[in-house]
């Protein structure tokens, strides 16, 4: 009774509340958190005691593989359908948990080695001790050395889960099979180390009447040492995995983004000639139109009325062919220009206070990047919305900050991705879509800046409003 009370109830309800704890932690849930906790909890418990207490399956293999099953059956249950993370979820805290219960139980043979002694001698020295008052004091002793291992137990397994739980970083990352392989082969290995050692510490102990850590003391230490490389294994595999997908996705979206650059250049390479011919034959139109007019002034046959209107049409004409964006550079007022003209087909009002700095240090290509990336998003967003729909485009510089500040109308349906602080795109390919503010964000990092967005109402409108800033010794085109 003492055991169960003191060691066994507390160590199933540290478990019952950690599991869950640890399982909200990686998973999506299915039930308001409360419901998930109670009901969770109580069929951990319920389940734990017939297992273990009931059935005394805790020193075998079998209770360890119907503890898997069991937190694999509630996270399917509590939580939404992820196979493959649901047996991580389930292998991992399997595996600390029992790693953990071998170091507490050497912990608590070198506590007993250490202080056993001391306090049978303190109670055989003492006069006039009953034995009521020596059996007392002895469970005493007995509650104040299980409290102390279950408070190490539960530290120890608290700490463990809440680094895995933290280190997990990509939640919403789907796993491959092989990829869950990878995971769950150290688990699968720590449950296997820790079945081998308490075969070996039970069986020996059994054939020679006493514990090996009697027999081979330094055995106590080398199970903590191997149990602590075991869990550490665990979490080392694990954020491992997390800088692979990091690693890849950075890699990924520098893919993109240089192929964005690359089909920039190609494209702008191309519309600066035409820009540069336009130019030249709007000069040459307005030649030819003054040579027209001074024909017609030294000709008295001609009507001049009709000749005039005619050559007022041409220079309209000729006007059309200049683009109207005046922003310092052929790439951005080609950029504007084309948005110009999507926003008109699309009946959405497009405001444009833009200036390209002078200063060198800041590539137009980036710039450039910038703005496709971030009117790509403002159009998308206002094709999303009914009603009245606006597009702001601004740049203004500060000291040596250059900002780039795009602000649209928006349904006001917004959300963030945790690990980034972006929004998500509403396209259903997200592996192909969703990276355009990634991709402003690493192109103002790259000038020691970043991005800021902002979510703003006006009269009842939605607005969502991005800022870009940029960091260069920055001097305006003349």
């Amino acid at each position: 009774m003492f055991e169960i009370i003191f060691l066994s109830l507390p160590l199933c309800i540290a478990d019952a509340i950690l599991s869950v704890f640890y399982g909200s932690g990686l998973l999506k849930a299915k039930y308001p958190w409360k419901i998930t906790m109670i009901f969770w909890t109580l069929i951990y418990m319920g389940a734990d005691i017939l297992i273990y207490e009931i059935f005394d399956l805790n020193a075998g293999i079998i209770g360890i593989v119907i503890n898997i099953i069991l937190l694999f059956a509630l996270g399917s249950a509590f939580f939404k359908w992820e196979s493959k993370r649901l047996m991580f979820v389930a292998l991992s805290f399997a595996a600390g948990r029992n790693l953990i219960k071998s170091i507490t139980s050497a912990l608590y043979y070198l506590i007993s080695m250490v202080t056993g002694d001391l306090v049978e001698d303190m109670i055989l020295s003492s006069e006039g001790l009953t034995m009521e008052k020596a059996e007392l004091f002895s469970n005493i002793y007995l509650i104040i050395q299980s409290v102390i291992c279950v408070a190490v137990y539960v530290a120890m397994l608290y700490l463990y889960l809440k680094i895995l739980s933290r280190k997990y970083v990509y939640k919403g990352y789907e796993l491959s099979l092989g990829e869950s392989i990878f995971l769950i082969f150290p688990c699968v290995a720590a449950i296997c180390v820790y079945n081998t050692l308490r075969i070996f510490v039970l069986k020996i102990g059994e054939s020679m009447g006493v514990l090996v850590y009697d027999q081979v003391p330094e055995v106590t230490f080398w199970i903590i040492i191997i149990c602590t490389l075991l869990l550490g294994t665990i979490i080392a595999t694990m954020m491992l995995f997390q800088y692979l997908i990091v690693h890849n996705e950075e890699s990924r979206k520098q893919i993109i983004l240089e192929n964005q650059v690359e089909q920039l250049h190609r494209e702008i390479k191309d519309i600066e000639e035409i820009y540069s011919d336009m130019r030249g034959m709007k000069h040459d139109m307005r030649n030819h139109l003054n040579n027209i007019k001074q024909y017609v002034k030294g000709s008295s046959d001609v009507d001049t009325k009709e000749i005039n209107g005619y050559i007022r049409q041409i220079e309209e004409a000729v006007d059309r062919l200049d683009f109207s964006s005046k922003s310092g550079n052929p790439i951005t007022d080609i950029i504007i220009y084309q948005r110009q003209q999507e926003a008109k087909k699309q009946e959405i009002a497009f405001e444009v206070d833009f200036i390209v700095p002078a200063s060198g240090q800041i590539d137009i290509y980036d710039i450039a990047v910038i703005l496709n990336n971030s009117l790509d998003n403002a159009f998308e967003a206002c094709q999303r919305k009914d009603g009245e729909r606006q597009i702001s485009l601004r740049s203004y510089i500060k000291g040596t900050l250059y900002f780039i500040e795009i602000e649209n109308s928006f349904d006001g349906r917004l959300v963030f991705d945790e690990e980034t602080g972006l929004p998500t795109t509403s396209k259903k390919d997200k592996s192909l879509h969703g990276i355009g503010l990634s991709n402003i964000r690493k192109c103002a990092q790259k000038y020691l800046g970043d991005v800021d967005i902002e979510m703003r109402s006006d009269q009842g409108e939605k607005r969502f409003v991005l800022t870009v800033m940029l960091n260069g010794k920055i001097s305006l085109q003349k």
